[in-house]
């Protein structure tokens, strides 16, 4: 199995794949193996993606917190966060000052949508966010609890010098109750700090994909770019980072390909076909 993350390795700001990558795509898919995204998009904000891919069965969403089938339809899986414990760091967030982001996804058909709590404004990336891949978010300081139920992922954006006093907050206050990781705002000097259940990250997503698709986890490859892209590329048994990732990204890979302006998606995948030993 192959199993690539989306934004800034398979896909650019203007979610563009280029030809080379899709027919590399393709070679990989007649070749019998099955690729899959890995992706911190939910699988309704990666559809429009995926339509033009030529992409079928099962992928990873929501950072590894659910799989569904890419062509669309209802979740297979999802691990959401406990409802008091999304209660809990709304409340932590929110006396910081800072809007809240949920990710609410109960598995349906209808799909992810978002609730923003009003404790502070919402920030500039979050309305790029929301404005660019075309998504509504709701505005709601004390969600039903049965939305709380759906929750996937806890997030806010914030300035970059406020980010390092936040994350050592949020590791204080809840320790290994939960994972939550630290990605850069591509536009903006910002942070975005996502909070997902304890134990979800991209390769326990893969390692979930393995199981139901009944493929052994040494048998995998991944592709990313990013520091969510961490834990799969370090536990791989062969992964490859985008050239033009950073030096720690880059580390935590066996190999590193071209950047995506470079297909280094397609250059990857090259490789694993012409060497199966790989």
């Amino acid at each position: 199995m192959i199993v690539c993350d989306l934004d800034g390795t398979l896909i650019d700001q203007d979610h563009q794949v280029l030809e080379a990558d899709r027919r590399a795509l393709v070679l990989a898919r007649d070749a019998g193996l099955h690729v899959a995204v890995c992706t911190g998009r939910s699988l309704r904000e990666s559809a429009s993606i995926l339509k033009a891919l030529p992409l079928s069965g099962l992928g990873i969403f929501v950072t590894g917190a659910a799989i569904g089938d890419m062509a669309g339809g209802p979740l297979v899986l999802r691990r959401p966060l406990e409802p008091k414990l999304v209660r809990q760091l709304i409340d932590f967030f929110g006396r910081l000052g800072h809007a809240v982001l949920l990710l609410i996804d109960d598995g349906s058909a209808a799909g992810a949508h978002y609730v923003i709590t009003s404790h502070g404004p919402v920030h500039a990336a979050t309305t790029e966010w929301l404005l660019r891949n075309r998504l509504d978010a709701a505005i709601d300081d004390g969600p039903n609890p049965k939305l709380l139920a759906g929750v996937v992922r806890v997030g806010i954006v914030a300035d970059s010098d406020a980010s390092r006093r936040i994350k050592a907050a949020l590791r204080r206050r809840f320790n290994r109750r939960i994972t939550f990781h630290c990605i850069r705002a591509p536009r903006l000097d910002s942070l975005v700090i996502e909070v997902f259940a304890a134990g979800v990250n991209k390769w326990t997503g893969v390692e979930a994909l393995c199981q139901l698709l009944r493929i052994a986890s040494h048998r995998v490859v991944t592709i990313g770019n990013d520091l969510n892209d961490l834990p799969m590329l370090r536990r791989a048994a062969l992964s490859f980072a985008m050239g033009d990732a950073s030096q720690q990204v880059k580390n935590a890979a066996k190999r590193v390909t071209g950047p995506h302006q470079a297909a280094g998606v397609a250059a990857a995948i090259n490789q694993v076909l012409a060497n199966p030993a790989l």
